[in-house]
């Protein structure tokens, strides 16, 4: 016959069933706590006895009005306690009926919908996230002019990684970058690198090249024309062996200390170039 509404279960249910080794005595101890003797059906040699005349149960203890023998069979049934459940109806259970943080990444995999590699989307389907998957993407920027003489390393744009609950020291970050660049000095030269901040440490060169000295992604040298601008990509896949916040950044300096200018040419302030920095998490 047709039904409003989900058509009822046709499972059943298996009441939960405690045998009891008899001697000379009333009192017996429950596997399962009660409130009343109305919570079991108590049964002595398949004769069902009458609850609250016949026996009282409180908590774990049973207690008989009179003593049973050794040869006696007597067992128990827990009213309304099932060994199973019956399967809701499909499509009968939705958020509401799921408490908030009960369904973990485990159980997930258990089922063959997800993994510990997996993450979801904000389309709320899951996607793998492991084995070389973007996890997330962050960016930085510079818009205005800056220029520097020193022949140290002095910031110029840069961007966090938090890494995801996904990552592992295995994690991998692809830097990518763009620079643009003016200089005032025809042997000068703007060597440029990434540098990396881990949990708010000072920050370190992120590469190492020949003979241990530290990478650098681009290296301009310009003449004397004061017109002259170029900008310049960067690329590096970093292993930071960490799971730590992480800060990204990019570092320009002077090789002789004539001025180099970032975002501008040398000889007037009216052009204004863009230079931006891009990091990747990629999953172990």
């Amino acid at each position: 016959m047709p039904y409003l509404g989900s058509a009822p279960t046709t499972s059943f249910q298996t009441l939960a069933k405690q045998d009891f080794t008899t001697s000379a005595t009333t009192s017996y101890t429950l596997s399962n706590s009660v409130t009343s003797a109305n919570d079991i059906a108590l049964f002595i040699n398949n004769v069902r006895q009458e609850p609250t005349a016949a026996y009282s149960a409180s908590g774990t203890a049973l207690t008989l009005s009179e003593a049973t023998a050794g040869s006696d069979d007597m067992y128990c049934v827990y009213i309304g306690r099932a060994v199973g459940t019956i399967n809701p109806a499909s499509g009968s259970v939705g958020t509401s009926q799921l408490v908030d943080g009960s369904v973990s990444i485990a159980k997930l995999s258990a089922t063959g919908t997800a993994s510990s590699s997996t993450f979801l989307r904000g389309d709320n389907s899951f996607a793998e996230a492991g084995g070389g998957k973007v996890l997330q993407v962050q960016s930085g920027a510079l818009t205005t002019h800056i220029s520097t003489t020193s022949t140290s390393y002095v910031a110029v744009t840069n961007c966090s990684i938090t890494f995801s609950s996904l990552a592992s020291t295995s994690s991998k970050v692809l830097l990518l970058g763009q620079i643009g660049t003016s200089g005032n000095h025809d042997t000068g030269h703007m060597p440029v690198r990434f540098a990396r901040s881990v949990g708010g440490a000072s920050y370190s060169a992120v590469g190492v090249g020949t003979g241990g000295a530290t990478l650098n992604y681009t290296s301009a040298t310009y003449s004397t024309n004061g017109a002259y601008y170029d900008a310049y990509p960067l690329m590096f896949l970093d292993s930071p062996s960490t799971t730590s916040a992480t800060i990204y950044r990019m570092e320009f300096r002077s090789s002789n200390g004539a001025t180099q200018y970032i975002n501008r040419r040398n000889d007037d302030t009216h052009f204004c170039g863009l230079t931006t920095i891009i990091g990747l998490e990629i999953g172990a």
